[in-house]
């Protein structure tokens, strides 16, 4: 049998990264042999997604390791940990791949690659030894890395005690480097022919270490294959059988994937037995235990989301800390199917993240990639798949071996688009921190009070609080919000209690608006509250009888705004109608007031302006709308409509406004349309510097619309061009005319939309 059999075959289709690159051009086309552009048909209107559900969104991809053709690579395994970086909390990651032919008589060799840095830029990693596979690793409570090798080491003479061992390696420096030896495995109830470790490691709270693994043999008289957890009560230096999640069933399974549920349960999920690989693979199989893995329930099959394959292998599984539950495998395809409620009773909605095949038929529609995948958590709501380009020798000729292992950024995002970035406005200093918190410990530098908001669910990665005093945590905004939505995880599988309450001067304390009860959490809960004007939170014990020992996460959502934060980067904004060219975007320019996310109008287009319609949630008699704009010095300025509906509730254009940079006197200028011309209605200067945020404040009603710059005021128009009966929102548009393009940009964040006091 190959030590490879199982986890390195996977197959994919022809690949499938469409319109994620910001600037994709439909528009003007130079015709050869013309003396000008010939213009297309501008690219339809697109909405963005409901703000109030969730969404799943497959982003940039990237490669960490992309050698020539014929240096063989495939099978990623991966894992990442939190660590602190210039006072960030980041991800550190570690992604391994196989080197040698699928062979059972090849050698094992792996390269690896690490990125410090959120998988941003990976580097080689040569910290263990290449026939070490790192096929499971995590991060201990006491703040060491424990990793398992695939293949077990037969022990030649047996010993007294076991005649296996399992390859083992721990870190107590983040990675840095490796202590390593072989565990013996105790056969306690079977004594199988052979055994391999897959995938998951999880440690309990009692310190009992649970790892996964298949093997082939007898058990109960049923002599298949047996998706297999393994139990450590010292660490990881001894392990013994626990329990065997297909026995009593009809299936012979063997890679199995294993995660906690957002209510508590193991769940595990099995790829099927196969005397020989080809298509389809076998159907996926589920299972569920209420006692950490000692027993588990009968087998069901994997129903998937709808237009998603039931078969596949080599799954993996990891619960977000937004509370939605991941799933990644292949062959047919690389696909991430969620489960939305984080339980795995069901599974919602999925996507192709990444398909390659030389054709149609059913052999080869499994060639290309290998299939093989892993996940491993990014952010709140972010993570990261992992693949290749192709299988190691097979599967992948007609490509010409041109192997690759390659990331993608999966967002599966909860409902809400009113998110406040409290991580990065706690790291900025504009909003605060404060609390009856443990001290440092050098062990986890992410154990500490920004860990309540660092966007993590690691046990450490929290503000936990000292024993013996009163539990408290309170964060002060940097402004008066109001709030509509918590998210909230206490200490990670610790049974908590807690009570929130809001205050607008930090004196005078509203009544709770929530109160959790008794609960164990392992993500956060997010929980709709009556509006309520707040710049300060406090956390304090809840009622039910439970301590408060620590907060894992909090997230705060603000009504009626805007704030791209629980959007996913490169897709069209939530919420958001009739948008062309618009785009999510977290790089290029820090994002305004203190904040990670932004949008962006991007035009380079001589037929079709960037646009995007803000909807008010709130339809109004009299409109404010605020924003922070950026990107004046692009084109020819930014056009913006505030729009309402008439007597006959069709919606019009009650104001058109143009921003622009008036160079001569060194200020910016807004003018307003009269229905044949552009009326001049204030400045202010001086212009700002390039890649400046502005503030920009409209106030409308029915008779005049207001435009204020940085708080001042620049002018009053009263060139109506319809009467409205209700605001319902603005318009922005770049460019005078459609052909005033030249990489013009123009982006919005903190977009306000509310009735006008």
């Amino acid at each position: 049998m190959s030590w490879f059999r199982h986890t390195h075959r996977w197959s994919l289709g022809a690949v499938a990264l469409a319109l994620l690159a910001v600037g994709i051009v439909i528009g003007s086309i130079l015709t050869p042999g013309a003396g000008g552009p010939a213009t297309a048909a501008p690219p339809q209107l697109v909405d963005g997604a409901p703000g109030d559900e969730p969404s799943l969104s497959a982003g940039a991809m990237w490669y960490p390791w992309a050698p020539g053709p014929g240096e063989l690579g495939a099978g990623p395994m991966a894992f990442s940990i939190d660590h602190v970086v210039d006072g960030q909390r980041v991800k550190k990651v570690v992604t391994s791949w196989n080197r040698n032919e699928d062979s059972p008589t090849a050698p094992l060799r792996n390269s690896r690659a690490v990125a410090d840095d959120d998988g941003q830029v990976f580097v080689p990693y040569d910290a263990l030894p290449s026939t070490f596979t790192m096929v499971g690793t995590t991060r201990l409570r006491d703040g060491s890395l424990l990793s398992a090798s695939f293949v077990p080491t037969s022990v030649n003479p047996p010993a007294p005690t076991h005649r296996i061992t399992f390859p083992m390696a721990r870190s107590t420096d983040l990675a840095t480097s490796w202590t390593t030896w072989d565990a013996p495995l105790i056969e306690n109830k079977w004594r199988l022919n052979w055994y391999r470790v897959h995938r998951d490691l999880i440690e309990l709270a009692d310190g009992t270490i649970l790892m996964g693994g298949y093997g082939n043999g007898t058990i109960n008289g049923v002599t298949k294959e047996y998706s297999l957890v393994f139990e450590s009560h010292d660490g990881g230096q001894t392990f013994q059988q626990r329990s065997a999640v297909n026995a009593g069933s009809q299936y012979g399974t063997n890679e199995l994937a294993m995660a906690r549920t957002s209510d508590g349960r193991l769940i595990a999920v099995m790829r099927g037995s196969e005397n020989v690989a080809r298509p389809p693979s076998m159907p996926l199989t589920v299972s569920f235990s209420d006692d950490d893995g000692l027993t588990w329930a009968p087998l069901q099959p994997y129903v998937p989301p709808e237009g998603m394959p039931n078969n596949g292998i080599l799954p993996k599984i990891i619960l977000q800390a937004n509370g939605q539950l991941l799933m990644t495998y292949g062959r047919p395809d690389n696909n991430v199917v969620v489960s939305l409620d984080g339980t795995g009773r069901t599974w919602d909605t999925g996507e192709v993240v990444y398909s390659r095949h030389p054709g149609d038929d059913p052999l080869r529609r499994w060639m290309g990639s290998s299939g093989n995948m892993d996940l491993v958590p990014l952010h709140n709501g972010a993570s990261l798949a992992f693949g290749d380009t192709c299988h190691n020798i097979w599967w992948c000729r007609e490509y010409g071996h041109d192997n690759k292992i390659w990331t993608r950024r999966v967002d599966a995002l909860a409902p809400g688009v009113g998110k406040i970035d409290l991580a990065t406005k706690v790291r900025a200093g504009t909003a605060t921190l404060t609390g009856t918190v443990v001290a440092p410990d050098e062990r986890f530098a992410e154990q500490r009070i920004e860990g309540a908001v660092d966007g993590s669910s690691e046990y450490r990665s929290a503000a936990r609080f000292a024993d013996g005093g009163s539990p408290s945590l309170t964060i002060e905004l940097d402004q008066v919000y109001t709030l509509d939505r918590i998210g909230l995880m206490l200490a990670s599988g610790e049974e908590n209690s807690a009570r929130v309450q809001v205050s607008e001067d930090g004196r005078r304390w509203s009544r709770p608006v929530l109160d959790t009860g008794a609960r164990t959490d392992y993500a956060m809960t997010y929980t709709d509250i009556e509006p309520v004007r707040a710049r300060y939170v406090r956390i304090n014990q809840g009622s039910g009888g439970a301590p408060l020992t620590a907060v894992t996460e909090l997230e705060l959502y603000a009504a009626d705004l805007l704030t791209f934060e629980n959007d996913a980067p490169t897709s069209v904004p939530r919420t958001l109608k009739d948008t062309r060219y618009a785009f999510v975007v977290n790089t290029i320019i820090p994002s305004y007031d203190h904040s990670a996310t932004h949008m962006a109008l991007v035009d380079a287009d001589q037929g079709a302006r960037a646009s995007a319609t803000f909807p008010a949630a709130r339809p109004s008699s009299a409109q404010h709308v605020s924003f922070g704009f950026e990107g004046y010095g692009y084109g020819s300025g930014a056009l913006w409509d505030i729009l309402g509906t008439n007597a006959d509730g069709e919606e019009v254009t009650a104001f058109r406004l143009h921003f622009m940079a008036d160079w001569t006197p060194n200020k910016m200028k807004v003018r307003a349309w009269d229905g044949d011309s552009w009326v001049d209605v204030g400045s202010v200067g001086p212009v700002p510097a390039n890649k400046t945020w502005m503030t920009v404040t409209i106030d409308s009603t029915a008779s005049e619309t207001t435009v204020s710059l940085n708080g001042t005021v620049m002018g009053t128009t009263s060139l109506a061009l319809a009467d409205v009966e209700e605001f319902t929102g603005f318009r922005a548009e770049t460019g005078l005319l459609p052909e005033d393009v030249g990489n013009m940009e123009h982006s919005y964040d903190d977009v306000l939309i509310a009735p006008l006091d």
